[in-house]
């Protein structure tokens, strides 16, 4: 889920790690599923809120479920829901430079298929009957679609089953803004890459991260406590049993990614509300 504009200004909560001061980084279909309801019972929900007061974790499929199908694609979601049964679906939005939304993580991900879908063929088919007990992350890179997206989200009567997710403070006050009723996601910390995946910037990364645990969970129950976003989207190894518990008694805390068994069992046992993972076999 890192952020794709690599740009060289800190993040707030990489500045305030480092300077040790805290700021204010935001203002103003399975039975089994937690958003299953029985026929009659009204919309199906983002099914975090029902797990979050069950003590259960979601089955979250990262860019659909891209270790076992390519990422970012229609088949991704639907395999990641019909074979693997997937609480929640998550892609990646991102502009095409035409005027489209397409799924894709970052540039380099678009120009290699830039035939990639729209986010209204997803929404679309997210919206079909077979694919109606799911719940919806979509986790946006750059600011200034916000009400594209949320526009989109009404057409195909999905903004109750979803979650938008950014790491761009600015898209997050703006989807408040435009939509109250639209569930937001804060996603930290924010990078341009998952650094801690390659052995040699694996060590720094880990200390920055480390760092950044003692300034976080502050921030990010200010964030849902205000009712700035309702769900915190951390790395995985940000993520202690403290942090968690800290992180839950005031929202969701959904974790990613996860691509290791034993992490994801650890992971549950710490009560985090959603794991997400290019393989949701390995979530219990």
């Amino acid at each position: 889920m890192p952020d794709v504009n690599g740009r060289s200004d800190r993040h707030p909560i990489e500045a305030a790690a480092t300077a040790g001061r805290t700021v204010d980084p935001v203002r103003p279909v399975s039975t089994g599923r937690a958003d299953a309801a029985p026929s009659g019972a009204g919309p199906i929900r983002w099914p975090g809120v029902a797990a979050r007061g069950a003590g259960r974790t979601l089955r979250i499929g990262h860019k659909g479920c891209a270790a076992v199908v390519p990422g970012n694609t229609l088949a991704g979601i639907e395999h990641a829901v019909v074979e693997l049964g997937v609480d929640a679906v998550e892609f990646d939005v991102l502009p095409d430079g035409a005027g489209g939304l397409r799924l894709a993580h970052d540039p380099a991900d678009l120009a290699a298929r830039p035939d990639a879908p729209t986010v209204e063929q997803a929404l679309e088919r997210l919206a079909r009957p077979d694919l109606a007990g799911v719940g919806v992350n979509i986790d946006v890179k750059v600011p200034g679609d916000e009400a594209r997206i949320v526009a989109m989200l009404r057409d195909h009567g999905l903004v109750e089953r979803a979650l938008v997710s950014t790491m761009e403070t600015e898209t997050l006050r703006a989807m408040r803004g435009i939509a109250p009723e639209v569930r937001l996601g804060w996603s930290i910390p924010r990078v341009n890459r998952d650094w801690t995946a390659h052995p040699l910037t694996r060590p720094a990364a880990l200390g920055a991260l480390l760092a950044a645990r003692r300034v976080l969970p502050r921030l990010a129950v200010r964030a849902l406590r205000s009712g700035r976003v309702d769900a915190i989207m951390a790395h995985h190894a940000l993520v202690t049993p403290a942090f968690a518990r800290t992180v839950t008694a005031h929202g969701e805390l959904h974790v990613w990614t996860v691509d290791d068994a034993d992490l994801a069992r650890r992971l549950v046992g710490m009560g985090v509300t959603g794991v997400t993972s290019n393989d949701p076999r390995l979530v219990p």
